[in-house]
């Protein structure tokens, strides 16, 4: 018993003593560091706010792939440039062009009937149409009249057609940009200037080629013109179509002449239809032809000079057709960017070289000075635009059209005479 409570003593003593050493062999915490007193926060930096750029608005043109500034041509790229130009100079200003078919399905006027409805957030602030479609959208409320938006000087510059060009009803639905229509081709080899009347016609005694066989039934615009400048109306009073009786019948005697003298062919002109026809068959007989103008400007050189259509008296007609500018945006400050586009695209010093590089004839007189061409071809064209008149709306050419051509090819065909060919025609139509 004795011996057993030593043994626990010694067992005691050696735990507590293994105890001591291991608790001496940790060593010591270490004490927490002080935090730094607060401090106040540091301002945040002022930022100073960017100025912004300046705010580019965009101008969207749409033009007829006709006038496609894409075109492998000088024309484009003189287009091109232009527009290019335009930007430059107002830099807050981009403009977007883009390219549709000049007409039918697919083109210019579609689009703009189609975007109207489905999608007018697309539509564009200025357009280029023919004058057919321009009427066409005038009438169906697509565009804007610019009455009172031509700048003065360049409503002054204007040749009295291109104002009615651009007309629809009461009000200016447009600015015509070019020009076409037909005029006379002649051999300087056989005459030395071209016949301006019809006596100079019969006396000159050069074959004449005009596209007498018509097209669907209606008579060519030669005819029409040979007609207004005898003085004969279209329309009457109350608006509806017409012929007279009188100038119809010097019309139909004077090709009547004509053919006895041997100047007019019918079985050459009557199997003719169109302008191009004729100047195949010039350039193969030479003498003189009505010709279209974009034609004749693109291949003349070397082979015929121009001259007006020869006339009852000399004063000469013409029915003109075209690419008209017009406004679709009803935004005031859109309108007025277009305007200003429309009157960049006007610039004689630009206008004039741009129309002779494609053959489309200028409707501003500083246009024309800006051709390089001789003094007399611009006195010709001079007067061919000077006596231009807007062509003839579709219900009048479809009315009278097939009255005039039926008397035309009556006298032609030695059928009847001019005055009863006149007489029937004018009665068909009442």
């Amino acid at each position: 018993m004795r011996n057993e409570r030593r043994r626990r003593a010694w067992w005691e003593f050696i735990s507590g003593l293994v105890l001591l050493l291991l608790t001496a062999c940790v060593a010591p915490a270490p004490s927490p560091t002080p935090s730094p007193p607060p401090t106040e926060p540091l301002p945040s930096p002022t930022l100073t706010p960017s100025l912004p750029g300046p705010l580019i608005t965009t101008l969207t043109l749409w033009l007829p792939e006709d006038l496609s500034p894409y075109r492998d041509d000088g024309g484009a790229d003189l287009l091109a440039g232009r527009l290019a130009d335009f930007g430059a100079a107002h830099p807050d200003l981009q403009v977007q062009i883009i390219v549709k078919k000049s007409r039918g399905r697919g083109g210019v006027l579609d689009f703009l009937r189609t975007a109207s409805v489905a999608a007018p957030s697309v539509l564009p602030d200025l357009v280029v149409l023919d004058e057919v479609d321009l009427q066409v959208a005038a009438q169906i409320g697509l565009l804007q009249s610019i009455d009172g938006r031509i700048p003065p000087d360049l409503e002054a510059d204007l040749f009295p057609f291109a104002i009615g060009l651009g007309r629809v009803g009461e009000a200016t639905f447009g600015l015509p940009l070019a020009a076409e229509l037909q005029h006379l081709a002649w051999s300087p080899a056989l005459s030395p200037s071209p016949p301006i009347s019809w006596s100079d016609v019969l006396s000159a005694g050069l074959p004449l080629c005009f596209p007498a066989a018509g097209e669907n039934g209606i008579a060519d615009d030669f005819t029409f013109a040979q007609y207004l400048g005898a003085g004969g109306r279209l329309m009457d009073e109350g608006g509806h179509p017409m012929l007279e009786e009188g100038p119809l019948t010097a019309v139909l005697d004077f090709y009547a002449q004509a053919t006895a003298a041997g100047v007019i062919s019918p079985p050459v002109v009557l199997s003719t239809g169109t302008d191009e026809e004729c100047w195949a068959h010039f350039r193969r007989q030479g003498g003189m032809t009505v010709v279209g103008s974009r034609r004749f400007w693109t291949e003349w050189e070397g082979v015929a000079e121009p001259g007006p259509i020869p006339t009852r008296d000399g004063r000469p007609v013409a029915l003109a057709e075209g690419w008209i500018l017009a406004l679709v945006t009803t935004s005031p400050e859109q309108q007025q960017r277009a305007m200003a586009l429309a009157a960049w695209l006007m610039d004689p010093a630009w206008y004039g070289a741009w129309t002779q590089s494609t053959g489309y004839l200028p409707v501003t007189r500083g246009g024309l000075g800006g051709w390089t061409v001789s003094g007399e071809r611009r006195e010709v064209l001079m007067a061919v635009l000077a006596g231009a008149r807007p062509t003839l709306p579709k219900s009048v050419r479809e009315r009278v059209g097939p009255a005039l051509q039926v008397a035309m090819e009556a006298v032609l065909q030695g059928r009847q005479s001019p005055a009863e060919a006149a007489a029937r025609a004018v009665q068909s139509l009442r």
